[in-house]
């Protein structure tokens, strides 16, 4: 008798159990906002961006131009941290160096010797190529992105993230 009435306890309460257990799509995150920004010689195809603050960035750098080229943003609040993308879209690894190889480190280090502070978020991608980043940006507000390259942000390669 105590068997049939644990098991009628247990099969009675298991739809009670599945309903409260809630929709797991539900919790999840809405996909990255995707950004792809195009790099000439000396210029972005976009001067201006619009995101939503908490929601994530995928930006591709879709180098055009003859020369290295980079997007940077010096200072912007961020939840988590920036992260190396694949252009596809995979996740590189968990910080902005991960999935570099040294000799890419090495590169990034010395094309940006001459910053005094690193960037919160940097992407650089050779002439002919692409390489990605997500961030998510936590604060509304401007926020100047730019070519860190010697003489490219002042001569107008840069523009302006708008966090709403």
């Amino acid at each position: 008798m105590k068997r049939i009435a644990l098991l009628f306890i247990l099969f009675a309460g298991l739809p009670i159990l599945t309903a409260c257990s809630g929709d797991d799509a539900a919790g999840t995150a809405p996909p990255p906002q995707a950004i792809t920004l195009v790099a000439t010689d000396i210029a972005y195809d976009m001067d201006r961006i619009e995101a939503d603050a908490g929601q994530a960035i995928r930006l591709t750098l879709d180098n055009q131009g003859v020369l290295e080229h980079d997007f940077s943003i010096t200072e912007i609040p961020l939840s988590g941290e920036a992260a190396a993308v694949d252009p596809a879209g995979e996740m590189a690894g968990h910080d902005m160096a991960a999935g570099m190889t040294h000799d890419m480190a090495s590169d990034m280090a010395h094309d940006m010797g001459h910053m005094t502070d690193q960037p919160a978020v940097h992407v650089a991608a050779p002439s002919g190529d692409q390489a990605g980043v997500e961030f998510t940006p936590a604060t509304p507000g401007e926020y100047e992105f730019y070519c860190t390259v010697p003489g490219h942000r002042e001569a107008g390669m840069r523009g302006i993230l708008v966090v709403q």
